[in-house]
């Protein structure tokens, strides 16, 4: 498991979002076995506490700022790892497309 700071600075939560999207926008691609995915991705939304349950005000202000950001690492966490053990991950894909769906691509 990779170790994560609680309270990341601005530049490093935005470039933790940013690999992470990727992430899930290279498996629901089908560039990325689901397998690899999980693997890599990791529990990110947890172990960074984007749910705000370790960040003092300034922390919970910073996530409410990106909240638009981390909404689809919540869903991963709450919907696409928990079925991550389960030997079909095609449910899984398919949630993760539609999760997909709302991270911006970087077309800037």
């Amino acid at each position: 498991m990779h170790s994560y700071p609680s309270y990341p600075s601005e530049s490093q939560l935005l470039a933790a979002l940013e690999r992470h999207d990727q992430l899930v926008l290279q498996c629901a691609d089908g560039e990325l076995f689901f397998e690899a995915f999980c693997q890599a991705y990791d529990n990110f939304y947890w172990a960074y506490a984007l749910d705000g349950h370790e960040a003092d005000a300034e922390g919970n202000a910073m996530l409410v700022r990106h909240q638009e950001r981390i909404a689809p690492h919540q869903q991963v966490a709450e919907s696409i790892l928990s079925l991550s053990n389960q030997p079909n991950s095609k449910e899984a894909v398919s949630l993760l497309k539609q999760i997909a769906l709302g991270i911006h691509r970087g077309e800037v």
